[in-house]
């Protein structure tokens, strides 16, 4: 990701929409099911998967 790209997305969402997204996931983990069909996630991904990688996108970028 080119250095112009981090500062737009750093732009676009406030720390308080960060804090909201980070909040959200907190409470979206709970959905995670180890047991749930490939067919039954969105993008054939475990929620803690996606959790994770969004999180850890976010802190890359802080």
């Amino acid at each position: 990701m080119s250095l112009s790209s981090i500062e737009t997305i750093r732009e676009f969402f406030t720390d308080a929409e960060l804090d909201t997204i980070a909040a959200a996931l907190e409470d979206y983990i709970a959905y995670d099911d180890p047991d749930a069909a490939e067919d039954e996630l969105i993008g054939g991904i475990p929620v803690a998967d996606r959790v994770a990688s969004i999180q850890s996108k976010i802190d890359a970028l802080y």
